[in-house]
């Protein structure tokens, strides 16, 4: 059996994988987290987890010690996503490890990519949101060490991750109840939506898929969703009418002053570290417990504009990708799963 570690298990995705792998035998997983409450979280799994700098070469390579394949789904500011690529990389050739499993981002094609994009289109580490920069370095980073590396790299690009504790499914939930609840372009434009167990099952499917090597793929629902079809379920829930919402058209959007400048300086690589920390303070500083709907910004005024759905044809070919769970399934177990959490969910 292989022995996979997950950098980042404590984190959505990362905790999903953990979870599903140790479930269904996939996998001898060895969660690698940032901290001990972390790792206290994750005992229930029945694995000890690895407590770990994914920014500092001496401590991975002890949690990757006879690890087979690694998973590197760790979130963080710019810096920290071209830093931990670069170094959890280093780690993963120095002790052995024969395949790394990055989690990117579909967004290195841009929030609102254009109609025909898939995997071989050209990326842009100059578009103006921080965080698509930074996951197209690390992308570049990880090909560039891989050439002169014994590890693997297989790269997965998930879109709007949803299911039970995506941010995008309290966030919005929350913001219902707040009466702070909105919609961009009355929830007309696509949602590149991807079921957080159809990813895993994409993730799985990377461990050891043949041919895979040095490749990127899209991570997609089969159906083609919208943010509206996306917010009605959980509205309805609720007991709230979305178009009773107010609604706020994107096609224009320009960013603000105060956007621009701080993309600015987050898109400073010198400086990333250092400008990072305020970022990190002010975000944990905020109720994790109770997410809200982003407020509209550049990035979700273009997610909203967004009017095409990607395709995941790559991953099909190469990776033997299905989809296991359909949209309307995984919506229903959202909404269990929210009342098991005692939203004020109305049967």
């Amino acid at each position: 059996m292989l022995t996979v570690g997950v950098v980042g298990a404590g984190g959505f995705i990362g905790r999903r994988t953990s979870e599903v792998f140790c479930q269904q035998n996939v996998a001898e997983v060895r969660p690698i987290v940032r901290t001990e409450s972390s790792a206290t979280k994750l005992t229930e799994l029945g694995v000890n987890a690895h407590i770990a700098d994914a920014t500092n070469l001496s401590s991975l390579k002890q949690a990757f010690a006879r690890c087979d394949v690694v998973i590197h789904c760790a979130a963080g500011s710019p810096w920290f996503i071209r830093k931990s690529a670069e170094i959890t990389y280093q780690a993963a050739a120095q002790v052995g490890v024969k395949r790394l499993v990055y989690l990117s981002t579909a967004s290195v094609h841009g929030q609102a990519p254009e109609p025909g994009t898939d995997e071989r289109s050209a990326l842009s580490d100059r578009q103006f949101p921080a965080y698509n920069n930074a996951k197209v370095q690390a992308e570049q980073t990880l090909l560039r060490l891989r050439k002169h590396g014994t590890t693997e790299v297989v790269i997965i690009r998930p879109g709007i991750v949803t299911g039970p504790g995506s941010i995008w499914v309290t966030g919005f939930v929350n913001a219902l109840l707040a009466g702070t609840a909105y919609l961009g372009n009355q929830g007309t434009g696509i949602c590149n939506s991807v079921y957080i167990d159809n990813l895993v099952e994409e993730i799985r499917l990377a461990l050891t898929a043949p041919n895979a090597d040095l490749q990127a793929f899209l991570a997609g629902d089969q159906e083609t969703v919208t943010w509206a079809n996306l917010y009605q379920p959980f509205a309805n829930a609720l007991g709230f009418d979305l178009e009773q919402l107010p609604n706020v058209e994107c096609s224009n959007y320009q960013p603000t002053w105060k956007e621009r400048l701080r993309e600015g300086l987050r898109n400073t690589k010198f400086l990333g570290k250092v400008i990072s920390l305020p970022f990190s303070k002010l975000k944990k500083a905020k109720d994790p417990q109770s997410p809200q709907q982003p407020p509209l910004n550049y990035e979700m005024a273009m997610l909203y504009n967004c009017q095409y759905k990607l395709p995941h044809r790559k991953a099909q070919e190469i990776l033997g990708y299905e989809p296991i769970v359909s949209f309307a399934e995984g919506c229903d177990r959202t909404i269990k799963w929210l009342e098991l959490k005692d939203y004020p969910v109305k049967r």
